[in-house]
């Protein structure tokens, strides 16, 4: 085992009986915040630049080209933009439909496993409390057991080592709401450009004769 993961080992079995569920916990809000940074990086798209150029190859009628441009692109307006040109034959309230569907169905995707570093940003630091709890209640075993016995050092030593608990939870519980909200705004914007970017994409795809048309927003 490589040097500095014995010592955060060591550092954590100070924690006393909550340094398992506090390294799981650690472990677990490291796992999702590198899965959602992937994922934002992997689906980033520029959809005003997007959907202009996807315009002028549907005012070409070139449909498969515009397919073909849309494939591989994983941002939420590519997936808007390629599902609106699957279906641009059909009349613009079919359309509007299909991309809320699909609209909504992206959202979800981009929330997954939020939750998750919700939850560990607020269990952290009670897991961490408690663990402290716990060590100053044997301290106080330990002094109650030896009056007259025990010296300083050794009750201080172990107060001081049951704190080390509430230390733990919150070293975990602060990046992991920092990343959790900063997720969550991600989530919040691209449901926003989604909202404003679905008017357009009807307005790409339909036929001459599209009216306006009543947009319902994303939840």
């Amino acid at each position: 085992m490589p040097n500095f993961l014995v010592r955060i080992w060591s550092f954590l079995s100070l924690a006393g009986p909550m340094a398992i569920p506090l390294l799981i916990a650690s472990v677990c809000s490291l796992a999702v915040i590198i899965e959602k940074t992937v994922f934002f990086m992997r689906h980033k798209d520029d959809g005003v630049k997007l959907i202009k150029k996807i315009e002028m190859m549907v005012d070409e009628d070139d449909i498969l080209s515009a397919l073909n441009e849309l494939k591989g692109k994983k941002g939420p307006n590519a997936k808007l933009m390629s599902t609106a040109l699957a279906h641009h034959s059909e009349n613009p309230e079919r359309i509007r439909e299909v991309l809320q569907a699909v609209g909504e169905d992206e959202i979800k995707k981009m929330e997954k496993h939020l939750s998750v570093l919700d939850v560990i940003a607020m269990i952290a630091p009670l897991l961490g409390l408690l663990g402290t709890v716990l060590g100053i209640i044997d301290s106080f075993n330990i002094l109650g057991a030896s009056v007259g016995t025990a010296a300083p050092a050794q009750i201080s030593s172990g107060i001081a080592a049951a704190l080390i608990s509430t230390a733990v939870g919150l070293i975990i519980a602060i990046p992991t709401a920092i990343f959790y909200s900063y997720f969550s705004n991600i989530v919040e914007r691209k449901a926003h450009e989604m909202n404003l970017s679905m008017v357009d994409i009807i307005e790409v795809v339909s036929s001459e004769d599209r009216g306006e048309s009543n947009v319902q927003t994303f939840t």
